[in-house]
């Protein structure tokens, strides 16, 4: 598999940071006993391809209780009972991918359904200092779980349009959007020793409903279909801008 692909890799050597941790979910690789702890200690779990992208492949499991368990993919629910038949289910769909089991973050949400961001971090050619160049806010489609717009026919807002309609409409928009910054240019920071050389991240960040922030995944070849989406074209034409050089 190509190493900018890798999600495990990338996870792993961010968790080798101990300023990162904080930000990091909970990931194991997807086996059996893992899944099993991870489910006992949680509750809640995404599992996921290692090497996959534009949300495809993901399950999140949810523990309902009366040793009931609910799998939903893209927009469909399963219920199951014990936890070994949803283990079962899973290995059989799953089998002939590297999977990785993570702690489910119960993301802020506007107007009921979740979001998260992307956070475009960007150097200039033969420069060292990393900018966040863009930075947009993807709202889950109704019914789904992933944020990937094409996948759960989810919408795209600003940040601070989001923020000021989201859960956290009562905590600083100011504050937050710092800390989103401070986590993203750490992690870039961070990836940078594993990438020599490498100009642009994409990272996926999600807030909880404590506003804490969370690292979802980082993306070595972002698109750049979001930022050409909306109608202020400015960061699109930042983005563009320090690809160039």
């Amino acid at each position: 598999m190509n190493l900018s692909k890798n999600k495990w890799l990338k996870y792993k050597y961010l968790e080798h940071s101990s300023s990162l941790i904080p930000y990091l979910p909970r990931t194991k690789q997807f086996s059996h006993h893992n899944f099993l702890r991870m489910m006992d200690k949680y509750g809640q779990v995404i599992v996921k391809p290692i090497g996959g992208s534009r949300g495809r492949g993901v399950y999140q499991i949810t523990n309902l209780g009366e040793d009931l368990y609910e799998i939903h993919i893209e927009n469909r629910q399963l219920q199951f009972t014990g936890l070994n038949a949803a283990y079962r289910y899973l290995k059989e769909h799953v089998r002939y991918h590297r999977y990785m089991v993570q702690r489910l973050i119960t993301r802020a949400t506007v107007h009921g359904r979740p979001f998260d961001m992307r956070v475009i971090v960007q150097r200039r050619r033969h420069h060292s200092t990393w900018k966040v160049t863009g930075k947009v806010a993807k709202v889950v489609g109704h019914g789904y779980i992933v944020s990937n717009i094409e996948r759960s026919n989810g919408k795209l807002m600003r940040v601070s349009s989001a923020l000021s309609e989201s859960s956290l409409r009562d905590m600083s928009k100011t504050m937050l959007k710092h800390k989103i910054k401070r986590v993203a240019i750490r992690s870039v920071k961070r990836l940078d020793r594993l990438f020599l050389g490498h100009r642009i991240y994409g990272l996926d960040i999600g807030l909880d409903q404590e506003g804490h922030v969370w690292i979802i995944e980082a993306n070595l070849f972002p698109s750049r279909s979001h930022f050409r989406m909306l109608k202020d074209k400015s960061m699109y034409r930042r983005i563009s801008s320090y690809i160039r050089g």
